[in-house]
């Protein structure tokens, strides 16, 4: 068995430290972790915590990243689905993943913060039927020319989404799981449990 050597960068920002700083301070930080020769860097998605961090838009800073570095690769840790219009984001994770010329490693959750849903006008309660919604709308995007759905919250008809992942079908896909129904929920496809600051995983999670 390999395994793989990364840092989970949550781009903090502690008191007393601007904006400008933190990420000036965070993008320093992966630019060492390039050199260092780490295998990943896996980014978080936190919202209204100014005390804590400024990764409210983790796409977004992956794309930075792939524009500054040649070798790491990147993770998101995790995109909160339910707050996410699938298309929209079905579109930005395949443009990310041409940007980074295929490093991205995609991870996926519903996040442990109630809050964020009410400030996003969403019920924490609908999260797991959102979660699983918007997964299956994010596959169909990225591996079927045309598609069509109807579901619950989102329903779409006859459509393909520009531009297609360049890794096929498409970038590697990890679940956060911190309970034992998400875990049974997340096979086949492998999980993130919980991504320490500095973080190892195998090499060997089976495919989505």
């Amino acid at each position: 068995m390999s395994f793989e050597f990364g840092v989970f960068h949550e781009f903090p920002r502690y008191a007393g430290v601007t904006d400008a700083e933190a990420f000036t301070q965070s993008f320093a930080q992966v630019d060492a972790a390039e050199r260092w020769g780490l295998d990943v860097i896996w980014i978080a998605e936190l919202h209204f915590l100014p005390e804590r961090s400024v990764a409210s838009a983790p796409l977004l800073i992956a794309s930075a990243i792939a524009s500054q570095t040649r070798r790491i690769k990147i993770g998101i840790a995790v995109q909160v689905l339910p707050l996410c219009h699938p298309l929209r984001l079905a579109e930005e994770v395949a443009r990310l993943d041409h940007i980074s010329h295929g490093r991205l490693v995609f991870g996926v959750g519903r996040s442990g913060f109630p809050h964020t849903y009410e400030a996003y006008g969403i019920s924490y309660g609908e999260s797991r039927e959102r979660f699983a919604e918007v997964l299956e709308i994010l596959k169909r995007c990225w591996s079927e020319e045309r598609f069509s759905f109807e579901g619950k919250f989102h329903r779409f008809h006859n459509i393909t989404i520009v531009p297609r992942p360049l890794q096929k079908p498409y970038p590697p896909l990890r679940i956060a799981a911190t309970s034992a129904d998400t875990y049974g929920q997340s096979v086949p496809w492998a999980c993130l449990s919980s991504l320490p600051s500095a973080s190892v995983r195998s090499k060997n999670w089976g495919p989505a």
